[in-house]
């Protein structure tokens, strides 16, 4: 049977077992994802280049993320992966040049909520003499209450609320967007627009899905910071460099995770077939989870 390609809209408690979803093909790669996480520690390596690091490792995180999703879809099938599939969203030069394109609006929406943060603060603060206090690591050691002092009467709220704002649109539109365009081939607009609409009608999930996300960060962080104070009282120095190993691999860990969990949204939300695109009509191969309904 063919359908138009369609968002369903999934309860909150859908959204809570995307998390736990992602942990089941997770440990379904086994040492799968061991190779692929060292291909990630490796990439990240670029962020060491000055000035243009950073933003190349941000421009070209959605491929990377396309290529993780691909990997996830493979074990969710049952397929044979490999770890050099990792680099699927760079190898089609139009999707390539789509995801790029993702990359280059989530550069632009990071300097956007920047920008927010900055516009809200303005008025209110010395920004100038804060950027100097920021960049002079020995003065923020040696007198932090310069700091504190820059801050006093200071609303930040409302700029981190705009700014949390901003960048919320800008991975509401991405989060659904990289699947589109990396397994339906879809433009970037069309992609963007399903994207956010997808979030909006699935609010209820999301917030699920955020408040699991916000307990697992919380566990991690408690367990990581305990366990890296124990390191450092026991080992001294070395025990420093073992505590910033250990941050790498639970970033990496969350990394695979929440890619893993973007899956299975991807999979539940969006239930058409591989060949969907706007307004056109398209097989499904997979049925949608029990208790969804069309948006």
């Amino acid at each position: 049977m063919s359908t138009q390609p369609r968002i369903l809209r999934v309860a909150f408690a859908d959204g809570t077992r995307w998390l736990t979803g992602g942990a089941d093909l997770l440990a379904r790669g086994g040492g799968l994802m061991l190779r692929v996480a060292a291909w990630l520690v490796l990439i990240t390596l670029i962020q060491v280049i000055p000035v243009i690091g950073v933003p190349l490792l941000v421009l070209i995180s959605p491929a990377l993320t396309a290529g993780m999703l691909g990997l996830f879809r493979r074990l969710d099938e049952g397929a044979a992966a490999r770890p050099d599939q990792l680099f699927d969203g760079f190898r089609d030069t139009a999707v390539r040049t789509r995801l790029l394109v993702l990359g280059g609006l989530l550069l632009l929406g990071i300097l956007a909520a920047v920008m927010t943060v900055g516009a809200w603060l303005a008025p209110q603060m010395d920004l100038e003499a804060l950027s100097a206090l920021m960049n002079d690591p020995q003065a923020m050691e040696n007198d932090p209450d310069r700091l504190f002092s820059l801050f006093e009467g200071v609303n930040l709220f409302g700029g981190l609320a705009l700014g949390a704002l901003v960048m919320g649109v800008v991975l509401g539109a991405l989060y659904f967007g990289v699947p589109l365009v990396f397994f339906w081939n879809w433009p970037v607009v069309a992609a963007l627009l399903w994207s956010l609409r997808a979030v909006l009608v699935n609010w209820l999930a999301f917030l699920g899905f955020g408040l699991v996300v916000f307990g697992l960060l919380f566990a991690l962080g408690f367990v990581f910071l305990l366990t890296a104070g124990l390191l450092a009282f026991a080992l001294g120095p070395a025990g420093d460099f073992v505590g910033q190993l250990l941050s790498v691999l639970v970033s990496l860990f969350v990394q695979l995770l929440l890619a893993a969990a973007q899956w299975r949204a991807f999979r539940q939300v969006f239930p058409s077939g591989d060949g969907a695109g706007p307004g056109s009509d398209v097989e499904t191969d997979n049925d949608p989870d029990r208790g969804a309904v069309d948006a």
